[in-house]
């Protein structure tokens, strides 16, 4: 707890209490009205992930296996990336993630990719395997409000696991929509 308070006081150091800061959330996108592309996102992957993360997405490591020294860019599929659980594993997220900070040189004030070409990319990334969490159902008792995005049992609102993953997603009730703007 104590390394924790120490950096957030570190990186709040000279920043007025409640101030807003330019670019410290991920900004809303344009959702694209159709299913995300994996295979669109997989010619993106090429031209505009790979340099960094690998054709194969294990992304490149710092060091060797066990030696705690990680990654200069992450795994985004396979056995060291995040799991099915994550909120990075959640379609909507991820786009907005991307499209605000991918690629390399990317900043919420000047992107690299689209709308499009960002929920595609995520589409071809969150098609690939990566770690199972363990009771993942019980991560939402309350079903009503887990995230439309949330690719993982019990599903609501008449969507198919298919629109759950990529898209093209029901419409919203009323109370939903509240609880997504407060997110």
């Amino acid at each position: 707890m104590k390394a924790f308070t120490t950096y957030i006081a570190f990186m709040s150091k000279g920043v007025p209490i409640g101030a807003q800061i330019e670019g410290a959330a991920v900004l809303q996108s344009a959702v694209p009205d159709r299913r995300a592309d994996a295979v669109a996102g997989s010619i993106v992957y090429v031209a505009n992930c790979a340099l960094c993360h690998g054709a194969d997405g294990l992304g490149k490591r710092t060091g060797k296996r066990g030696d705690a020294l990680g990654y200069t860019f992450p795994q985004l599929w396979g056995p060291d990336s995040f799991n099915n659980g994550a909120g990075m594993n959640r379609l909507l997220t991820t786009t907005r993630f991307i499209r605000q900070n991918m690629s390399l040189g990317a900043s919420h004030a000047a992107t690299v990719l689209n709308d499009d070409e960002a929920y595609d990319v995520t589409a071809f990334m969150l098609s690939k395997p990566r770690p199972i969490k363990a009771q993942l159902e019980a991560d939402f008792p309350a079903r009503w409000n887990k995230p439309i995005d949330a690719a993982f049992p019990p599903y609501m609102l008449g969507a198919t696991v298919d629109q759950h993953r990529y898209g093209l997603f029901p419409p919203l009730t009323e109370k939903q929509r509240q609880m997504a703007e407060k997110r």
